[in-house]
């Protein structure tokens, strides 16, 4: 017999639950470590753990303490709602109205109406991935709470999240936030095995996230929904390809209330993985090149430009008409079905430090430097050349370029003020900024 999502209602409330139904053969023993928790009403905030009598602290045979041990390995900068990516992308109102619709609809299936447990949601650079999966989560978060939700951004350009290393211990630290009763469990399993961080990714999903809610009796048991997001910005290609195969060969034969959200780009290595038959049997695809962009792009721009003429510090010396429909027609073409190239143009024309209209015009006269390109970013490569040329202190800029290329790697913006000279530090934070 096999175990199923079934849709649960309490009679305290009117909210839709989904739970797991499990085999008896299937439970898990308890671990033989000491109890975290003397009793119930276990209540966690912000990682510290209290109970409304006493703790009871975990710790392994070589006195670790598991939930700072835990902690160690997370990636924080990797969360949907991470300080250090503050004011992520998001879809603009009225935007990519029919992507968000779909993928919430698969994220909320239960039961036997739940076809496939992988979504791979996939599109161009710049096609508006990271914006749709912060949206989703966001949403689903606020008001779904019959499912679980983690997420994990990876970023080639954050060394914290640039690694599948911290991926396992930052979607287990989310389980126990979002599923408190499963936390018992990992931290035991931390204790018991310190070292479970330095062991394969399979063997982590399987004992931090699998099997402590597999244990759950069936009435605390939630969907797990994990949203993966820039999988193509992971340094290693070929870990990109080991997730996704560790998250195919899970579903084989087996039911778990786990489900995947990966967003990428289409590189090679991952379309061809997620064609391969462990995963494709159970995959769902959402590709971004589609009309619907467009659409979406020029309700972005209008609401952009209205909200120039609203705020803007020289509103008043634009004209009520500005910009006109074929102007903003021409910018979604330009835009080849990309938000980058849009999102962009509205940067750089809503700067206080210029007039809109005047910055407007320069975007309309850019010309390619190869009329016959068909790439999709060419007419973004030239606005980006144009910002380039107009930068007062080129010599400034190409000693900075000049310096992330020679050390060879990925720096922050605080690491290039911290090695150079005091009197560039009000040049160089403008700078990087424009």
């Amino acid at each position: 017999m096999q175990r199923r999502l079934v849709k649960h209602q309490p009679a305290s409330t009117t909210t839709d639950m989904y739970r797991l139904r499990m085999r008896p053969e299937m439970s898990v023993q308890p671990m033989r470590s000491t109890h975290m928790f003397g009793g119930d009403n276990i209540g966690i905030s912000g990682g510290i753990f209290n109970h409304a009598e006493n703790i009871n602290q975990i710790s392994s045979a070589q006195g670790i303490d598991p939930l700072l041990h835990l902690l160690e390995h997370v990636s924080s900068s990797a969360f949907h709602n991470s300080a250090e990516r503050y004011d992520p992308p998001r879809c603009h109102e009225n935007t990519r109205v029919e992507v968000l619709e779909k993928i919430r609809d698969w994220a909320i299936q239960y039961g036997h109406d739940r076809k496939s447990w992988i979504l791979w949601l996939n599109g161009a650079a710049g096609a508006g991935k990271s914006a749709i999966m912060q949206s989703i989560a966001e949403l689903l978060l606020l008001r779904y709470t019959f499912i679980a939700v983690a997420s994990f951004f990876f970023s080639r350009g954050d060394s914290a999240r640039n690694t599948i290393a911290p991926l396992i211990s930052t979607l287990a630290y989310q389980l126990i936030q979002q599923i408190p009763e499963t936390s018992e469990f990992i931290l035991s399993t931390i204790a018991n095995n310190p070292l479970i961080f330095k062991q394969s990714l399979e063997f982590q999903l399987q004992q931090l996230i699998i099997q402590p809610l597999t244990s759950l009796p069936f009435h605390m048991q939630k969907l797990f929904v994990v949203f993966i997001d820039g999988l193509d910005e992971c340094l290693n290609r070929d870990h990109q390809v080991n997730l996704i195969k560790v998250a195919g060969d899970i579903y084989i034969g087996k039911d778990i209330p786990l489900a995947f959200v990966i967003a990428s780009r289409r590189e090679t290595q991952i379309q061809y993985e997620f064609n391969q038959d462990t995963v494709f049997h159970t995959l769902e695809t959402i590709p971004l090149d589609d009309s619907e962009a467009s659409d979406d792009i020029r309700r972005y721009l209008n609401a952009k430009f209205a909200d120039i003429k609203k705020t803007h510090p020289f509103r008043h010396l634009l004209p009520p008409d500005w910009p006109s429909i074929s102007t903003v027609t021409e910018i979604v073409e330009k835009s080849s079905n990309q938000f980058i190239y849009a999102s962009t143009v509205i940067k750089y024309i809503s700067s206080p430090r210029a007039h809109p209209a005047q910055r407007l015009k320069v975007i309309l006269d850019l010309r390619l430097l190869n009329p016959l390109s068909e790439h999709p970013f060419a007419y973004l490569d030239s606005l980006y050349r144009h910002i380039f040329s107009q930068v007062e202190d080129l010599d400034q800029v190409l000693d900075i370029l000049a310096f992330i290329i020679i050390i060879a790697d990925i720096i922050s913006c605080c690491s290039v003020q911290a090695c150079t000279p005091r009197r560039h530090l009000a040049f160089i934070s403008p700078c990087i900024t424009s």
